[in-house]
C-alpha cells in the first residue's frame, strides 16, 4: 500500500487528521536536530498514530532565548498525521508537546461519553502528576462569606 493508499484509508475510517507544530531549543545545533528527528520517530510508532508528513525548518542560532542562557539554537518542524480517536490525540498532545495544533479534518465526528470519560479522567491523571510532583494541582479556595 503506498502512502496515498494509507491517507485515503485513514480519511473513510473516520480518523482525524492533525497537523503539530513542535519546537526544539537546545545549547548545540546538533543536540536540537537530533533530539527533534527522533522525538519525531517516536511518534510515528505510537500505537493508532500515522504520520504522513514531517517538515523541518533549519536550526536557528538564538541570541539570549532565556534567562541566563545567552546564547541557543532552535528548530520547528511540522508534522502532518492521522489519530484515530480523541483519547489517543490527547495523549500525543500532552506526551509530545506541540507549540501547536491544527485539526485538519473532519469538520465533524460524534464521540461517545465512554471516549470523552476516558481523556478527562486521563487528564485529571496529568493534573495529580503535577501536584504530586510539586509543580502545580489546582488550589480550592473557600467561598467568602
Amino acid at each position: 500500500m503506498d502512502i496515498r493508499d494509507e491517507i485515503n484509508k485513514r480519511k473513510k475510517e473516520n480518523w482525524f487528521e492533525v497537523l503539530f507544530a513542535i519546537e526544539a531549543l537546545g545549547v548545540t545545533e546538533e543536540v536540537v536536530v537530533d533530539s527533534l528527528k527522533k522525538h519525531v520517530e517516536k511518534l510515528s510508532h505510537v500505537k493508532d498514530v500515522f504520520v504522513y508528513d514531517r517538515q523541518f525548518t533549519y536550526a536557528q542560532n538564538v541570541k539570549n532565548p532565556l534567562q541566563n542562557v545567552p546564547e541557543a539554537y532552535s528548530q520547528v518542524v511540522n508534522v502532518k498525521f492521522f489519530v484515530k480517536d480523541i483519547a489517543t490525540l490527547i495523549n500525543v498532545v500532552l506526551t509530545y508537546g506541540p507549540s501547536s495544533v491544527e485539526i485538519l479534518g473532519p469538520n465533524k465526528k460524534e464521540v461517545s461519553a465512554s471516549e470523552l470519560q476516558n481523556v478527562a479522567n486521563g487528564l485529571a491523571g496529568v493534573v495529580h502528576m503535577f501536584a504530586a510532583a510539586g509543580i502545580g494541582g489546582i488550589v480550592i479556595t473557600p467561598d467568602e462569606k
